[in-house]
């Protein structure tokens, strides 16, 4: 889940108050979802921790170059069209690979984070980084991690749907509507061309 500029302020309220609110009753773990001034201040919240295989974080060197995404992307449109049914699952890990290209350090962030308050959770449930600028969240109420997108990772998603929204309009300039879910993906392989060289006439992309 993405948080971002617009969601936040309803984020916040809503946690706020299923924390009881500041005239409620208070948060057994003293958290003040979002307090900047709490970003060290650890506490006895019991959470889980953040699963990096479904949150973007920077990599070291990318998995995939950018014709090898720009074919997996392609591939997934190609998947929902002859199945007409959109893979979500797959369409958001391989988001979160195409996003890692340009995304922060997350991973070092809530490390650093980590450290100052003695491996335990912050009253904030929240971490910045170095400038200031919120990164990554623990919501206290449904126990699940968001991320605030960047700039630059909002225009990579940007990009990966234009990529995808062209192969379905292709798709659909070359079959027509009426073949969503009738066509296989051999006879769409074949039509372009695909070969032995990429894996026997399919497609082998690892997501």
């Amino acid at each position: 889940m993405q948080i971002n500029r617009d969601n936040y302020s309803s984020y916040s309220k809503m946690i706020q108050q299923l924390l009881g609110g500041k005239n409620g009753t208070p948060d057994p773990y003293g958290t003040d979802y979002g307090n900047y001034s709490l970003r060290y201040t650890p506490t006895e919240r019991p959470f889980t921790k953040p699963d990096w295989s479904n949150i973007a974080t920077k990599q070291s060197s990318s998995t995939m170059s950018e014709k090898e995404f720009d074919l997996a992307i392609r591939e997934l449109a190609r998947k929902e069209f002859s199945s007409d049914n959109k893979d979500h699952k797959m369409i958001q890990g391989l988001m979160r690979k195409y996003q890692s290209v340009v995304a922060p350090d997350r991973k070092a962030i809530y490390e650093n984070s980590m450290k100052k308050t003695g491996g335990k959770m912050n009253a904030a449930c929240m971490f910045w980084n170095s400038r200031g600028d919120k990164s990554l969240a623990y919501h206290p109420i449904t126990g699940r991690w968001s991320v605030f997108p960047t700039a630059e990772e909002q225009d990579r998603t940007r990009q990966f749907y234009s990529i995808y929204n062209d192969e379905l309009k292709r798709l659909n300039a070359e079959y027509g509507e009426q073949s969503r879910g009738r066509i296989s993906m051999d006879t769409i392989h074949k039509d372009l061309a695909i070969t032995s060289s990429v894996g026997n006439g399919k497609l082998d992309i690892k997501i």
